[in-house]
């Protein structure tokens, strides 16, 4: 009796100690992606009319796992994550290998944006963006980048856009709409 308790003791130690090592490196990732944010809004806050929403798409993650955070820089918290797909002109891989600004690439552009006004188009309801860099991602008007679902996508790389799946893509887009601050990085 003594030695199955022990057993079990031990068994609940174990995944205690498990669970707290999982609970403190998902507060480690979340601090470095509020952190992340805090430097996107001192950097192009001023661009931005509603500066405490930012969004962060980081590309070096799987595009099988949220790579998308939306972040409340007032309050310091995520308020959203997601998977968002890559453009195909950019790799079929789980990371992007390469990013385009040019017209037709079908490619991911890196880099900050700020969102524009939502429309009802071929994918649904969408938000139109704007790049604000002239070397990364300052085509993105002309080349239609937005934020739409991914629902009616026949494979899950976009044509460049930031497409994220169905269950996400509204409340993404009532959040970030109208003048926050979108920044794509590797």
């Amino acid at each position: 009796f003594e030695k199955t308790l022990n057993n079990q003791y031990m068994k609940t130690i174990l995944t205690l100690v498990f669970l707290a090592t999982i609970q403190y490196t998902f507060a480690q990732q979340n601090d470095a992606i509020v952190k992340k944010a805090s430097e996107v809004e001192t950097k192009w806050g001023y661009k931005a009319k509603n500066k405490n929403i930012i969004t962060l798409i980081d590309f070096s993650k799987s595009i099988d796992s949220a790579r998308l955070y939306v972040v409340d820089t007032k309050n310091n918290k995520i308020l959203l994550s997601s998977n968002v797909d890559h453009g195909y002109g950019s790799g079929t891989g789980q990371t992007p290998s390469s990013f385009s600004n040019a017209v037709g690439s079908n490619a991911s552009s890196l880099g900050c944006y700020v969102t524009m006004q939502t429309y009802n188009g071929t994918w649904g309801y969408s938000l139109r963006i704007d790049g604000l860099e002239e070397d990364k991602n300052s085509n993105a008007l002309k080349r239609n980048i937005v934020v739409h679902s991914s629902r009616k996508m026949y494979s899950k790389f976009s044509l460049g856009c930031f497409s994220v799946p169905d269950k996400n893509s509204d409340a993404l887009i009532n959040l970030i709409k109208n003048g926050s601050l979108i920044y794509a990085y590797q």
